[in-house]
């Protein structure tokens, strides 16, 4: 008898196949008693990316590597993952994240257990092990643009920290379990079903604030979205859009008028 597949994890690399290889290798080292499987996603990168990766893992029974015909975003390219996933439920996984001993499986064990919990990620941890900020506040409009936009340069110290606590949720125990309004899409575990229902990653973001859509999302239906502080997984976080003005940030500045545009006028209300 075929033993059903539990677990599908997504993977969408763009350019950086070394990264990727990486983290493919933590998670095979990690997982010992799931049945899963591993879905590269390429989005067309521009290098070898799609070759060395393939070749790396191409005696892999669990690895397969489909190449995007096009660099369709991020979203885009973990629905097409999903829309391929075996698996009950799917992990989405950012190629810069290295697993810590049994994360993966704490994960799965957790949204098992309660069936209230709609998106599940666990603790991100910088390659220093300390903590990433990775769950975090919907903010109002006027507070978002004056700490993580380039208008923050226009306002007082004093305020663009004060939003900015706010925001990263430095007065939350990170060492402590919780239901949280968003996490990061570097880690998302969800029941396949059910990302369905929800309307997968919405299509108008090419990159940013589809994890936040998405989370957003989780929550109008009822669910939990979900931080679990035991299961630990290092996260090597760049913050492109965020050290200066570039190409990543006027993407960035778009997904967040996209964002606000579709949801503020109906008020957040998460609490």
């Amino acid at each position: 008898m075929i033993k059903q597949m539990c677990l599908s994890i997504i993977i969408v690399n763009y350019r950086n196949y070394e990264l990727t290889i990486k983290c493919i290798k933590s998670v095979k080292a990690s997982i010992k008693n799931i049945n899963y499987e591993i879905i590269v996603i390429d989005n067309d990168s521009p290098n070898q990316s799609y070759e060395k990766i393939l070749n790396e893992f191409n005696n892999d029974n669990v690895v397969s590597v489909i190449k995007n015909n096009k660099n369709s975003g991020f979203g885009a390219a973990n629905n097409l993952g999903a829309e391929k996933a075996g698996g009950e439920y799917v992990l989405f996984l950012n190629p810069d994240i290295v697993v810590v001993d049994n994360a993966i499986e704490k994960m799965l064990n957790k949204i098992k257990e309660d069936s209230e919990i709609g998106l599940l990620s666990g603790k991100l941890l910088n390659d220093d092990r300390s903590v990433q900020y990775s769950c975090r506040r919907i903010l109002p409009l006027n507070k978002f643009l004056c700490c993580r936009t380039p208008i923050s340069k226009l306002v007082s110290k004093n305020k663009k920290e004060q939003y900015d606590f706010e925001y990263l949720m430095k007065d939350f125990n990170h060492d402590v379990s919780s239901e949280v309004e968003w996490v990061m899409g570097a880690c998302i575990l969800m029941r396949k079903e059910f990302f369905f229902e929800v309307g997968k990653f919405s299509k108008e973001y090419f990159m940013y604030f589809e994890d936040v859509d998405l989370c957003y999302k989780v929550r109008k239906k009822g669910k939990k979205v979900y931080y679990l502080a035991d299961a630990e997984l290092i996260h090597l976080h760049r913050q492109e859009s965020t050290k200066k003005l570039s190409k990543m940030t006027m993407i960035h500045l778009k997904s967040m008028s996209k964002f606000y545009y579709k949801y503020y006028f109906n008020k957040f209300d998460f609490k």
